[in-house]
């Protein structure tokens, strides 16, 4: 499957396309200890303590690494005045103001006085069938802003879009350089799904097929089990 970035406003490149989230990963994950172990090396947990840490949690990795990241494309100043922040940027067009009507009883205007959204100049196409899920990067630290997360059909809408914007610190003053992460992009496939609730299964019955479930049909390992046997490697290029 491929996707598609196309910068429209800047055909020469002189913006950094988006990139694969698995080369933003967060410091705090680096400087994280995979064990518990005092050696920090793999070993049988200690009951209660766990064995290993939530480095070497696959769903997180998964969540983490999904998609691709967008960097802010622009240099934004931020200054506060006595009528809340002034946003200020360079040539380009970087923000849009708008009304508060626009966001209609949304969370995000409950403690503002201000709706913004910022552009993003790149296009994005995916295959037919497909979508776009844009959400802050996860598992990341929190950014000096933040926006609303959304769906995009992108095999039909691939115009360049924007995002409602936010300050995460209301008081926030300062720059926020070009190139810093702000998006996370996960292409998914469309497809309709249905519910279906079971009935409760037997206290007994429900114990041994959680417990197959953890354990595997042979469990021989301390921990990793989910990774080794169950987790399907993801890959974004």
């Amino acid at each position: 499957m491929e996707i598609i970035f196309t910068d429209v406003h800047n055909p020469d490149g002189v913006l950094e396309k988006p990139k694969p989230a698995i080369e933003y990963i967060p410091q705090w994950y680096k400087d994280a200890k995979a064990y518990l172990d005092i050696s920090g090396k793999k070993a049988p947990p200690i009951e209660p303590i766990p064995g290993a840490t939530i480095k070497r949690c696959m769903p997180v990795w998964d969540m983490m690494t999904a998609g691709y990241i967008m960097e802010t494309p622009y240099d934004i100043y931020i200054r506060q005045t006595q009528d809340g922040p002034y946003f200020q940027w360079g040539a380009n067009e970087a923000i849009i103001f708008q009304s508060m009507d626009q966001f209609q009883n949304h969370p995000y205007s409950k403690d503002i006085n201000y709706a913004v959204r910022i552009n993003i100049p790149w296009s994005i196409k995916t295959p037919k069938g497909w979508s776009i899920m844009i959400m802050e990067p996860q598992h990341h630290e929190p950014g000096p802003i933040t926006c609303a997360s959304g769906i995009v059909d992108s095999d039909d809408f691939s115009i360049p879009f924007n995002m409602f914007l936010k300050l995460r610190d209301p008081n926030f003053e300062g720059m926020i350089p070009a190139g810093t992460p702000f998006l996370q992009i996960i292409p998914f496939k469309r497809e309709n799904w249905e519910s279906e609730q079971v009935e409760h299964i037997h206290t007994e019955d429900c114990a041994k097929h959680h417990d197959a479930q953890f354990h595997g049909k042979h469990p021989k390992m301390f921990d990793d089990e989910y990774r080794k046997e169950r987790w399907q490697k993801k890959s974004f290029k």
